[in-house]
């Protein structure tokens, strides 16, 4: 393993060592539930905006969750889909299927 490749190991293992943000991933996993208020993305009708995410994990404040959703989005855990003013967010299980691979090459 090439050291370039340990630490972007490492780094998305960071990302995903916050219990918050692994909430939010399996939110995300979960798609959108009959409970969430925001319209349907017509793009992706899984994507859940953030206000609906906070639904779902409880007491969290807006500028927390942003920094959460930024560490994931810029990780490329999470993806983000832009209608009008809103912004929706969905997996990307592209990344995390890299993920896996480089844990399962590596061990």
């Amino acid at each position: 393993m090439r050291p370039n490749d340990e630490m972007a190991l490492a780094n998305a293992a960071k990302v995903l060592s916050d219990p918050i943000r692994l909430k939010i991933m399996m939110l995300l996993k979960e798609g959108r539930r009959e409970i969430y208020q925001a319209p349907i993305c017509s793009n992706f009708a899984n994507a859940i905006c953030p206000e609906d995410l906070k639904l779902g994990l409880g007491d969290i404040s807006s500028s927390k969750l942003s920094y959460h959703l930024k560490e994931l989005k810029e990780e490329g855990f999470i993806q983000e889909c832009r209608e009008g003013k809103r912004i929706y967010y969905l997996l990307n299980p592209e990344r995390i299927k890299s993920l896996v691979e480089s844990l399962y090459g590596l061990f």
